[in-house]
């Protein structure tokens, strides 16, 4: 995919005209979007489909004085469509609601951040033929595997190109490229004739880095360690989170509660903690957008504010300034912006998103961690969610394992986990050394001291 030519002067023409045909306009942006994508899919551990497509298109947002929002968009770039799409956004900022805190759109910067290694141009010249072949890698694990009865998946690439430009004079662009890979095994065990999964995928920028046979190998552990499941009784035992537990009891919650959004609106469990302790010395928490390579970097975000790298918690403090901002929840505080716009693509307007979001890093290894355990319980993964809104949690444990003698034994069937992640956060006791990246997120092993775990046996 090559860069249009005319999208600049595109851009420009679209600024001046609606400039100059609406004398209440406060700001203009114009959001372009270009992408190629590539997708192998598996079912029943046999390829399904294949295709290669592109999806083109641009938003327009316009804001006025009295801080009335347009906002509109189209899947074709041109000059008469995007004349079009200005006129309509135009007409819904005529009747939008004011917001007395919408009050302009980012201005021109004269630096950015030089993050390397986000394109891959293999991952451009990658034809649909060899992009079969990661499949057909991780078909062969399962077809190979006498327990492995069935496999879903997919192999998929993009490429982006992405133009930001607004009537303050900023102009930024970029090109990026991102590559994944997953497996769903099922498995079921020969004698009791039980059958369980295992999920695992990786996401990367360059495409050397995708390792389909240990995704899929990963998976079929996962499945295998989860056969035949034993029902425990109610009791309160330590809980090592695995990087994947991590990630739903402690990341992805503590993403969702620093969005400024919805901590502004007073639905985070974090409201009135900023500037105290919320959890032990080995809870470490940053926003880092600025690693080489990394899936979740870039130079700017959704709105061309430049990114930047955000410590959220250190040693259990949760900072004053540890929210993650867009443009306008920054300017509704009274502070600038952390370069945390995101967008889904062309047809949304800027949320709040996180970059590389991590829990950082411990001294001990694995082994360590799971070492002097007389009995206890591993959390693989939950398909429950806390309440973001008072931070309980109570879910099913759908993936998890008893430890006995610092050893993973038998997984656990009917199992409940019931604790506030507040609590969770103020019972870390260690952390490993050894930790996962999955996309933007990257989580150690978790070691927590006692918890409440709710089993079905009397």
């Amino acid at each position: 995919m090559q860069r249009p030519p005319d999208i600049y002067s595109l851009a420009n023409k679209g600024i001046k005209y609606a400039l100059r045909t609406n004398p209440n306009l406060k700001g203009i942006e114009l959001y372009f979007s270009l992408n190629k994508d590539m997708n192998v899919k598996i079912e029943e551990n046999s390829i399904k489909n294949n295709e290669v497509g592109y999806d083109n298109g641009f938003c327009v947002r316009t804001l006025d004085s009295r801080g009335a929002l347009g906002f509109s968009f189209a899947n074709r770039i041109g000059e008469k469509k995007l004349l079009s799409i200005i006129n309509k956004a135009l007409s819904m900022m005529k009747s939008g609601t004011p917001d007395p805190d919408f009050k302009e759109l980012p201005p021109a910067f004269n630096n950015y951040p030089n993050v390397k290694s986000l394109y891959d141009e293999s991952i451009n010249n990658l034809s649909i033929e060899e992009s079969a072949r990661y499949i057909e890698n991780i078909i062969k694990i399962c077809a190979n595997d006498d327990m492995a009865i069935s496999q879903s998946g997919n192999f998929s690439t993009s490429i982006a190109h992405t133009y930001i430009f607004n009537s303050n004079g900023l102009e930024v662009y970029s090109k990026d490229s991102m590559c994944s890979i997953s497996s769903h095994m099922i498995v079921r065990d020969k004698i009791t004739n039980d059958t369980s999964f295992g999920f695992e995928y990786q996401i990367s920028r360059h495409l050397d880095q995708i390792d389909a046979n240990n995704v899929a190998n990963i998976a079929l552990k996962k499945a295998k360690l989860n056969l035949n499941r034993k029902k425990i009784k109610k009791m309160n035992v330590p809980l090592i989170l695995s990087p994947q537990g991590t990630i739903s009891l402690i990341l992805k919650p503590l993403a969702a509660a620093i969005n400024a959004e919805s901590y502004q609106y007073n639905r985070s469990f974090l409201v009135g903690l900023r500037g105290e302790i919320i959890g032990s010395e080995q809870l470490n928490v940053e926003d880092n957008a600025l690693y080489d390579r990394a899936v979740g970097s870039s130079s700017f975000d959704g709105e061309g504010v430049p990114c930047q790298n955000k410590k959220i918690i250190t040693k259990g403090f949760f900072h004053k300034n540890g929210l993650l901002h867009n443009y306008y929840t920054a300017s509704k505080e009274g502070v600038k912006s952390t370069g945390n716009a995101a967008r889904s693509s062309y047809t949304s307007v800027p949320k709040i998103g996180i970059s590389n979001f991590e829990l950082k890093s411990g001294i001990l290894s694995k082994d360590d961690l799971f070492d002097g355990i007389k009995y206890g319980i591993l959390l693989n993964y939950t398909g429950d969610r806390p309440n973001l809104t008072t931070g309980d949690f109570s879910g099913l444990i759908l993936q998890g394992n008893i430890i006995e003698n610092g050893e993973i034994k038998e997984p656990l069937n009917e199992t409940m986990l019931a604790i506030n992640l507040l609590d969770l956060f103020k019972k870390i006791e260690a952390i490993s050394k050894d930790s996962m990246t999955y996309g933007s997120l990257q989580a150690p092993y978790v070691k927590i001291n006692e918890v409440q775990i709710i089993g079905s046996v009397k």
